[in-house]
């Protein structure tokens, strides 16, 4: 018998994937960092994995991407059920049966019911009352059904419990009208490459505003462009039109943030290196900015398109000049990682970070032309109003502030989420107004938080008031997105859900269900199709014509 290895590379590396697809962001870069997941040589030589995964093993050439999702969790399960095993076995064959489950964190203490005799035991039993066996097998049949029922009811009740401390309503789950069918959706997997599992987790996904591609950016360090048809009736696309290799040959380095230039014609992407790339919508490299010394969580163009902004955990924020990709301005305002970045106009831009603070700067000046303080935790994300006016801002300390150029202290701090907030979008439009897009000034933000609840929040009032809570999430939220004329709002989270409400009531209208967490989701520009990113390597576009018309 071949015997077992276990590095500490093999185990940081499953701790860094439990923390990445357990949606603990800053953690996971942290960590990666720290334990230096994404060199090379980590990932290259040999990691040791266990039998129940023979066709991922191939000495010295495991990568990442052939590490299954939930890996460390499953390797902790099979460590807890031979313990169990190890321990309720007794030197005659026989095994206690014991009430009182194992646990991670508890020392385990039997209670034990009975005894149980070997196999061979019962069979011989069994065999000398025959007329007995049958009765017995029919009461150990109805008995092993209600433990099920048993069992489910429990496991029921206690996700209630959690939900409702957290504010839950879990209400009205048996209605499944709402539910995605295979004719709604064409998913995107692609096909293996040169005898590699390819790809795993989509880290972002992005809809060309003119043409018909979805350009999506993935562990293994590849941007792959799909040609989308009109509708679903292709089911599985295998084979995407171009693979743009971000990362250089031998090198492991993610794709962790892409932007289409607004005319189409470009795509910028960002890395887990902290290099930055353009390329031309048929594939072809343009140009390679490599000024970032880490991870590049996200990157815009403004909206003339002249400008590129990136902000990286390196602190910085760079813009680079899209007519030849050099260095305009570099921007050193934070002190910890930029972890948001969105443009007020062609010149100005907001910034937030893991130092707690909003940052407004503007194109030729040194300092910052405004500073908003008072978060005390990581700012998440933040964004302009459609009117550029207001700039929401999203925090780990579980609160929404809203700020306006005319004050240095927020005119609205919207409190309600009881975790985390990770996501917030603004609403194109008044959506509890007309479906025109000539109605009101925009003020309806929503909120997506870790506490599995989506808040929809009224800012024209002059307090900002809560006027829906969106909780049909089983686990936290992790993406927003508005349709462009503001009569949806499509969510994902980390229960593998993705779900379309219908702004005009808040109804859940369309949902589909992958096998790993959502980590973005973004409208097309007709809004007849929404695409959703998967942390185990899929892509899936939602097709949605017809929707309004229900």
């Amino acid at each position: 018998m071949s015997s077992s290895t276990i590095t500490s590379d093999d185990v940081n590396y499953l701790v860094y994937r439990y923390l990445l697809e357990s949606g603990f962001t800053h953690s996971t870069f942290a960590f990666a960092q720290e334990a230096a997941v994404h060199t090379r040589d980590y990932l290259h030589h040999h990691v040791s994995l266990p039998s129940a995964y023979p066709s991922m093993l191939k000495p010295d050439d495991i990568k990442g991407a052939r590490v299954p999702p939930g890996a460390l969790v499953a390797f902790l399960q099979r460590g807890l059920l031979y313990q169990e095993v190890e321990t309720h076995s007794l030197d005659d064959g026989s095994h206690k049966k014991c009430s009182i489950p194992f646990s991670l964190t508890q020392p385990h203490e039997c209670v034990v019911e009975s005894i149980v005799p070997p196999a061979s035991t019962a069979r011989d039993s069994q065999d000398d009352d025959s007329d007995a066996a049958a009765p017995a097998s029919k009461k150990a049949k109805k008995n092993t059904t209600e433990d099920k029922k048993d069992r489910k009811e429990a496991k029921r009740l206690e996700r209630e419990k959690r939900a409702k401390s957290l504010g839950v309503d879990l209400t009205n789950e048996e209605d499944e009208s709402h539910l995605a069918t295979a004719s709604d959706v064409t998913v995107y997997r692609p096909s293996a490459e040169n005898g590699q599992t390819p790809v795993g987790a989509v880290y972002c996904v992005g809809w060309n505003p003119r043409f018909m591609l979805l350009a999506a950016g993935s562990e293994d360090g590849k941007v792959r462009l799909w040609r989308v048809p009109s509708d679903s009736s292709d089911g599985i696309m295998t084979e995407c039109a171009v693979t743009l290799d971000h990362a250089e040959p031998e090198e492991v380095n993610g794709v962790t943030s892409l932007d289409w230039h607004p005319q189409g014609m470009l795509l910028a992407t960002g890395s887990v290196t902290g290099s930055v790339k353009v390329w031309t919508k048929s594939g072809e490299l343009k140009y390679t900015m490599n000024r970032h010394t880490s991870t590049v969580f996200t990157l815009k163009w403004n909206k003339k398109g002249d400008l590129l902004g990136t902000a990286s955990a390196d602190a910085h924020v760079m813009i680079w000049d899209a007519s030849n990709g050099e260095l305009r301005q570099q921007f050193q305002c934070h002190e910890n990682a930029v972890l948001d970045l969105d443009w007020k106009d062609d010149v100005t831009f907001a910034t937030s970070s893991s130092d707690k603070l909003v940052y407004v700067c503007r194109m030729g000046y040194m300092e910052p032309i405004k500073v908003f303080s008072g978060h005390t935790a990581d700012v998440n994300g933040i964004q302009w109003d459609a009117t550029n006016q207001l700039l929401a801002s999203c925090s780990d300390d579980h609160s929404i502030k809203v700020w306006s150029m005319d004050s240095s202290t927020p005119i609205h701090t919207l409190s309600g989420h009881k975790m985390e907030v990770f996501c917030l979008r603004w609403a194109p439009h008044n959506p509890s107004a007309s479906t025109s897009t000539t109605s009101s000034t925009p003020r309806i933000l929503a909120t997506g938080s870790f506490d599995f609840s989506i808040r929809i929040w009224d800012v024209s009032t002059t307090t900002g008031k809560c006027v829906q809570t969106l909780e049909k999430h089983t686990s936290q939220v992790s993406a927003l997105s508005f349709s462009a004329d503001g009569y949806f709002l499509a969510s994902g989270g980390f229960d593998n859900v993705f779900n379309v409400w219908r702004c005009r009531d808040w109804a859940l209208v369309k949902s589909f269900k992958g096998n790993g967490s959502v980590f973005e989701v973004q409208w097309g520009v007709k809004g007849d199709k929404v695409s959703v990113c998967f942390n185990d390597g899929v892509v899936a576009v939602v097709h949605l014509a017809g929707l309004r018309d229900r």
